[in-house]
């Protein structure tokens, strides 16, 4: 069983990109949405954002895709080519479960593009707001495609049902730059470097040759916006260095622009998942991570295992 749900992890994210709401724009009304077309047969019940409970009379049997709105969230919706983060049930059309992301702990988090992941389940979510359940039934060819899932041991003729939970979608309101009170640093902290209003690196000449062995979260800019929200997506620029080095093993500023990722979902570092939630839009921290609260003893590409690890995070938008 595990060997089957590792293939289909393998399957489910083969299109998605890996990753290390509400604000001000006024959200959809349930009378806006579309709910879509009943899917005979199926019954999804149970709490939103918890694993549905899915049963079927008759099996479910289709030969065109077919989205149905179990409930209608009230908040943003999601939007074509922006970020959206959903749990994720999958069953065979006769109810049979094939993958749960509730049950992995981690839910998709998902750029709304045909090339980034399924596209009927593209499909089926835009426009829909935050907040919403919804079921998609269709043929595993018009899913995977005519090579179907061997793995699976499926027909390209056979139903597979999805039930979508859409948890978050990515900020609408991002501000360009951390803005608020600023905050003198520990004499001992390692000094942001800037150019041109982007962090460049981290001088660590005044700092401790021995790295921290506990946590540290060091305001810098305390911002005035609404909170990040465990759960949800933000946005934020990063930078982050191996304790004690010049260069940057990741950082957002050089490649541009902002990303958004969910926290509090163990998608990130722990260090990230529990500092993060709680800071407002605006603020700038510079997070001191030990090895326990980051990778640990297993070796990143330009992080050596058993690493401190210094970030500079710019929390630039929510989705609350």
């Amino acid at each position: 069983m595990r060997r089957l749900l590792a293939l289909l992890i393998a399957t489910l994210m083969l299109l998605t990109t890996a990753a290390c709401g509400g604000d001000s724009s006024d959200g959809a009304t349930k009378s806006d949405v579309d709910m879509g077309d009943t899917i005979e047969g199926l019954s999804v019940s149970g709490k939103f954002a918890a694993q549905p409970e899915v049963e079927v009379d008759p099996a479910v049997k289709v030969d065109k895709p077919t989205t149905q709105v179990i409930s209608a969230g009230d908040g943003n919706p999601v939007l074509a080519n922006k970020k959206a983060m959903f749990n994720i049930y999958l069953a065979q059309g006769d109810g049979k479960k094939l993958f749960s992301s509730n049950e992995q702990g981690t839910p998709m988090q998902v750029e709304m593009q045909d090339d980034k992941f399924f596209p009927v389940i593209i499909k089926a979510l835009v426009d829909k707001p935050q907040g919403s359940r919804v079921a998609v039934a269709a043929t595993v060819k018009d899913v995977w495609g005519k090579a179907g899932v061997p793995q699976l041991k499926l027909k390209t003729t056979d139903t597979v049902l999805f039930v979508l939970d859409v948890l978050s979608v990515e900020p609408t309101e991002v501000v360009k730059k951390p803005s608020g009170t600023p905050v003198d640093a520990p004499a001992t902290a390692p000094v942001v470097q800037e150019s041109g209003g982007q962090v460049t690196g981290l001088d660590f000449s005044k700092a401790p040759k021995t790295p921290p062995t506990k946590l540290q979260v060091i305001p810098l800019i305390e911002g005035t916006g609404p909170k990040a929200e465990k759960g949800r997506l933000v946005t934020f620029n990063y930078y982050g260095a191996v304790w004690g080095s010049k260069k940057p093993f990741d950082s957002s500023f050089a490649r541009g622009a902002p990303e958004p990722f969910g926290v509090g979902v163990n998608g990130l570092i722990k260090a990230w998942d529990d500092v993060i939630p709680g800071l407002k839009r605006g603020s700038r921290v510079l997070i001191i991570a030990p090895a326990s609260q980051a990778y640990g003893a297993r070796a990143q590409q330009g992080i050596p295992k058993n690493s401190t690890l210094a970030f500079v995070v710019d929390v630039l938008g929510v989705d609350s």
